[in-house]
């Protein structure tokens, strides 16, 4: 059995993939432990994103699994505080610029860390390149986790972060998203290069952010079916499926399943964990759906206190948080913020979406759900209750929706997104050396085809 070691970016979109792994890999026997930045002493910043942040440990601890942590620079907590204020490419740029603040730090202090519990093999969350950049200084295998296949080129694919129909035909709005794109991810390779420098190691080739970037592997929780056509994949790229079966709901998340009426067309709403505190965003959606015909759930995250101060429509359950995965194969329709995590689990229900983007992967999400047909987009700042109401309309009332959805659901079902992340880690930390698919395999890895894999790049122990 070998010892892992996992590390990611201090948020909870970022860990919920990365724990689900990790528990996996635990109950196959492996040892396994955490270490991301953070602080374990006990602290209440009057900031919510800063509280979900600072709860990561705890939470992984919760799960009964070891997890160090290091103090973050003082300049990537302030920079954190503004991305819940912020949407569009100024988001965008924001968040790619925090996944570049302390890099030569956060090497060093991983350096000494690995000389500490010499592990077989790391795991890295994509957007936490000091991991990736201490592997390669310690000739460590490195598994590179995506959430998505949004970050990787395609010939239809728009720039990135830009909310462009997949496919648009290159205009002068096209044009001026692509330079807003180059100017990002050249500031980033810039910023990782000089990092890079300092350790002596050779700089990155272009557009990091937007290649599989480890030499040994990436695997990417998704499938070709959910995904639209990407071309510039590496042959040790994989995509093996969505990955959140194993994580435990909080304890004190008790849901009244029982209320669930099943003669109303029942409408979920979440706008995930870091942008959440949006009351008047939730209020709109409650008023447009105002009607005995649905029943509508509402996880308000940071905009319950505000949400409950008010008269609430008597079709509405609301909740600070919900048991998501619990909740979504009892629902209709899902109306979110479009992060990778609630998209995904989403699909994999074979639920169909109204996509109301805030920034980031966001504003692709909305745009790779309408490409498949499985759902909308709505603007977030601007929209109102008929419009919404219209939307939600159409897609009960076409049952294209539905059935597409249910398409994906069943090409979904055919992975194993967990035990296919165990094993292709566990075949990484013994051969030590990349896992590359035979030449014509496909790169959605199944059930059936997963042994096929194994047994198809046999490699030598080094």
């Amino acid at each position: 059995m070998s010892t892992v070691l996992l590390l990611n970016q201090p948020t909870t979109g970022h860990l919920n993939v990365m724990l689900t792994m990790a528990l996996q890999m635990r109950d196959e026997g492996h040892k396994v432990r955490f270490l991301i930045p953070g602080k374990k002493v006990k602290l209440d910043p009057p900031f919510q994103v800063l509280k979900d942040a600072m709860s990561l440990p705890k939470t992984i601890a919760r799960h009964g699994i070891p997890v160090d942590v290091i103090l973050p620079p003082i300049t990537a907590l302030i920079k954190g505080i503004r991305v819940p204020y912020t949407s569009g490419y100024k988001e965008f740029s924001l968040v790619v610029g925090l996944a570049s603040i302390g890099t030569a730090y956060y090497v060093k202090s991983i350096l000494k860390y690995l000389e500490s519990i010499k592990p077989d093999v790391l795991v890295s969350d994509f957007a936490f390149f000091p991991a990736h950049f201490a592997a390669e200084l310690m000739d460590i295998p490195c598994a590179v986790i995506y959430h998505s296949g949004l970050p990787f080129k395609g010939s239809l694919i728009p720039p990135f972060a830009s909310g462009l129909p997949i496919g648009a035909v290159p205009d002068e709005l096209y044009r001026q998203h692509e330079q807003r794109e180059r100017a990002v991810l050249r500031r980033l390779d810039e910023k990782l290069n000089r990092a890079r420098q300092k350790f002596g190691l050779p700089p990155n080739p272009p557009d990091i952010l937007r290649r599989p970037y480890s030499k040994w592997l990436n695997l990417v929780v998704s499938s070709q079916a959910i995904e639209a056509p990407r071309d510039n994949l590496t042959a040790n790229t994989l995509y093996i499926g969505p990955c959140f079966t194993k994580r435990k709901n909080l304890p004190d998340i008790c849901f009244p399943f029982g209320n669930l009426k099943s003669d109303r067309f029942k409408v979920y709403v979440s706008l995930g964990t870091v942008f959440n505190n949006k009351p008047e965003v939730f209020r709109k959606i409650m008023h447009a759906l105002d009607h005995p015909d649905y029943q509508v759930v509402i996880s308000a995250g940071g905009a319950y206190r505000k949400l409950i101060k008010r008269q609430i429509p008597n079709n509405v359950m609301l909740y600070p948080s919900v048991p998501q995965i619990d909740l979504l194969p009892n629902v209709d329709l899902v109306i979110g913020h479009g992060g990778n995590n609630s998209t995904n689990e989403t699909l994999a229900t074979g639920k169909p979406l109204i996509i109301m983007p805030i920034g980031g992967e966001q504003t692709d999400n909305a745009s790779r759900v309408e490409y498949l047909g499985v759902g909308l987009r709505l603007n977030i700042m601007d929209f109102n209750a008929q419009e919404l109401r219209q939307k939600v309309e159409q897609i009960k009332n076409n049952p294209g929706f539905q059935q597409r959805a249910s398409l994906l659901k069943e090409a979904i079902a055919q992975t194993d997104g967990c035990s296919t992340s165990s094993g292709c880690i566990q075949w990484l930390a013994y051969h030590r050396r990349p896992l590359t698919r035979p030449e014509g395999f496909p790169i959605t890895i199944t059930r059936e085809n997963f042994h096929d894999l194994m047994s198809g790049v046999p490699g030598q122990r080094r």
